[in-house]
């Protein structure tokens, strides 16, 4: 089989595992939800947009019928740089785009999100980055730009916690309405992750730690080769920590180990996207040349020429690909290397 083929038929595999976990998993995780400013139409936490009145007359807002309703942030009424259209809204009698008696506002981005408090959030852009903002002591931060190109974006989100772990690269891909501001809620960042030991004796107590959100259940799964879950509670500051029995885990081979939240915002149930896979072994002595990571070329990155490498040792017992040191790198193996992808 070729290489081509090969990467075809891995690709294919891995949207069969995509699809079977989303059948599998019952609560759905993170939602993104996106609205409008400007276009009209009532979404997200607006409660009118444009000349949009939520069912209300224009006069229930104070205005003259064919006036146009101007908002900030299309949640509360401003009566600044309001004006009304002769004979109403698109009648093309103003000097402007759609007849308007004034210019079409600016193309506007927002972003809402949740991290670590009291954290530092890199924001990314086609791989390079292009902001930094801080968190406050809840984990939220937001992001305001103008300098933003209408039609589909994809941006990127990271951050460390306060032990030094690195979260996972968290990426939205949403699309930006032109003199609009497009506000896009529900930028979560997966909890962190870490392990106190990398080998660990079978009936070990072992340690789990990291940084999520405040107060939020987190659950850590375990793999044993069977999943196992177990759960604890974030602090006021964002840390979480685990002890987790290693007596019912296999012996003599590695283990993996990875986390996610669930929390309530504003009355409805938010489940997080899983963190970064953690590795242990259980065992006296973890076995020689067995990788760390699924940066298999040690190059700094996780991509194709890792996938490649991966390929190259698929059906066999190498310790490097072998992720999860099973004694097979397979699908499995595959599914940890696209948690680590960086592209």
């Amino acid at each position: 089989m070729s290489v081509q083929k090969k990467i075809f038929f891995l690709f294919f595999l891995m949207l069969c595992l995509m699809f079977k976990m989303a059948i599998a998993q019952k609560e759905i995780p993170t939602t993104v939800s996106i609205s409008i400013c400007g276009d009209g139409e009532i979404d997200g936490t607006e409660v009118c947009d444009g000349d949009n009145f939520g069912g209300k007359s224009c006069t229930t807002y104070g205005y003259n019928r064919g006036s146009l309703l101007c908002l900030e942030n299309c949640t509360r009424i401003s009566t600044e740089n309001c004006y009304t259209e002769p004979g109403g809204l698109g009648a093309g009698g103003g000097g402007y785009i759609g007849g308007a008696m004034k210019p079409l506002g600016p193309t506007s981005l927002i972003i809402l999100g949740m991290a670590y408090p009291d954290s530092e959030v890199k924001i990314l852009k086609d791989g390079k980055e292009i902001a930094r903002v801080k968190t406050d002591t809840k984990g939220n931060f937001s992001y305001q730009t103008t300098d933003i190109t209408p039609g589909v974006n994809s941006l990127s989100f990271w951050a460390d916690d306060k032990f030094g772990l690195r979260s996972i690269l968290y990426t939205l891909t949403f699309e930006v309405m032109p003199n609009a501001v497009t506000t896009v809620r529900g930028a979560y960042l997966p909890p962190t992750i870490g392990v106190e030991k990398n080998v660990v004796k079978k009936g070990e107590t072992l340690k789990f730690f990291g940084q999520a959100i405040p107060e939020a259940k987190v659950l850590v799964y375990v793999s044993s080769p069977e999943e196992t879950v177990q759960e604890t509670t974030s602090k006021k500051a964002g840390e979480w920590d685990l002890l987790f029995n290693t007596s019912p885990l296999t012996e003599e081979i590695m283990h993996t180990a990875k986390s996610q939240y669930k929390t309530n915002v504003e009355g409805a149930t938010v489940v997080s996207g899983f963190s970064k896979f953690v590795t242990f072994y259980v065992g006296k002595t973890a076995p020689s040349g067995a990788c760390s990571g699924a940066d298999l070329n040690q190059d700094g990155k996780v991509n194709l020429t890792d996938f490649s490498i991966l390929l190259y040792y698929w059906g066999s017992n190498n310790p490097c690909a072998d992720q999860n040191q099973d004694g097979k790198v397979n699908l499995i193996d595959f599914s940890i290397m696209m948690y680590y992808w960086t592209g």
